[in-house]
């Protein structure tokens, strides 16, 4: 344990960077800009899903129900699609909180992390070794996190080759701050 405090200063310097990098990649750099569209008839929308009185939460379409799924016109609704799913959140986005959120989320992410190379790596140890342990678990942190969900609740590819590169460059960066500031 007494490893995992001296690492208070990666762990600090890391949350930090990795902060302004997520600034740079989703309010600077136009990477992600292709990742979401406009909705052709964005008013049609807006007012089919006031009038629908759905609240927050996650919708798929078409659902079928398990005891419907035999059901030749659920099949057949099916087999038409469109398929889909639909998101609606609580309130408007809150920025502030968000961004309290991004940085908690490095932090703990920086903290576990921290924890693994204190648990695997000796103080002293070379750049080099501090740079692949920490490097890899950071890259398996940010890149795995939200595969399985990606597996069954897809985003267009595009969307999802700009986060695992997102995951990479921070795995990377995360290695390379503990590696130069390793006890």
């Amino acid at each position: 344990m007494e490893m995992l405090f001296s690492l208070w200063l990666p762990i600090l310097v890391c949350t930090v960077a990795l902060y302004l990098l997520s600034f740079v990649f989703w309010a600077v750099s136009p990477h992600h800009k292709p990742d979401v569209r406009k909705w052709s008839d964005e008013d049609g929308l807006l007012h089919f899903v006031r009038q629908s009185g759905a609240g927050p939460g996650q919708y798929m379409f078409p659902l079928i129900e398990q005891e419907d799924c035999k059901k030749p016109e659920a099949i057949e609704r099916y087999k038409q699609g469109p398929w889909g799913m639909v998101v609606l959140w609580p309130a408007q986005p809150n920025m502030a909180t968000n961004m309290i959120k991004t940085v908690l989320l490095f932090l703990i992410v920086s903290i576990l992390v921290g924890h693994v190379g204190a648990l695997t790596l000796a103080p002293g140890t070379a750049f080099g070794q501090v740079f692949h342990v920490i490097g890899l678990t950071a890259v398996l942190a940010y890149t795995t996190g939200g595969m399985l969900n990606e597996i069954w609740f897809t985003k267009p590819f595009r969307a999802k080759l700009m986060n695992l590169l997102d995951g990479v460059v921070y795995g990377v960066v995360t290695g390379l701050i503990f590696a130069w500031l390793w006890p």
